[in-house]
């Protein structure tokens, strides 16, 4: 299988387009960030919550928009995890500069993330085989962004001595764990086996 297989049937669709946007809407918030750390203006922070719950609501919309107008396609398939893991570490990376987001999380987002890319790239092009989300990544990327928002709502708030923040961390690591394991008995059954 080539990359050139992607492009073939529907390329310019609704859902196609959302993936792209959302990508490109995402250093906005690094802007609003920024302009609230040098302000002290909350309604920076308003503006970032905002574009980052529009920039969520339509990673739910192009997948429902591409059954919908039944526009599901291959580019579509590969597009959506990627630009997924684009947006999450764009925000990762502008958490751990205004919000103290650990920087060992960012390194372990671009060890999982590269791991998995190169893999799923290898069983596409040499198998045919594109690989889909399992229910622990999708939860993970759920909780990921449930990490994201309360990093940029900034609370507070702590339960048992532990901050929000640190528990919406550990929650992410534990489902980087159970996809990471996941995928890798995906992979297994691939490269050990040779089954399909």
């Amino acid at each position: 299988m080539k990359i050139s297989d992607l492009f073939e049937g529907r390329v310019a669709t609704w859902s196609n387009l959302l993936s792209i946007l959302r990508v490109l809407m995402t250093p906005a918030i690094t802007v609003a960030l920024y302009y609230e750390s040098i302000t002290g203006n909350a309604e920076y922070c308003k503006i970032a919550i905002l574009l980052y719950c529009i920039i969520a609501l339509s990673d739910f919309v192009d997948g429902y928009l591409a059954r919908l107008l039944h526009q599901v396609s291959r580019l579509g398939q590969f597009l959506d995890p990627i630009a997924d893991k684009c947006v999450i570490l764009i925000i990762a990376i502008t958490l751990y500069y205004f919000r103290q987001f650990p920087l060992w999380m960012i390194a372990l987002i671009i060890i999982r993330d590269t791991f998995h890319v190169i893999l799923g790239f290898y069983l596409f092009h040499e198998h045919d085989i594109q690989v889909r989300p399992s229910m622990a990544g999708k939860c993970m990327v759920a909780m990921m962004g449930l990490c994201g928002f309360i990093f940029i709502l900034n609370p507070s708030y702590t339960f048992a001595g532990y901050t929000l923040q640190q528990i919406s961390l550990a929650i992410v690591l534990v489902f980087i764990i159970l996809s990471s394991i996941s995928h890798w008995r995906m992979y297994a059954k691939f490269y050990f086996t040779d089954k399909r």
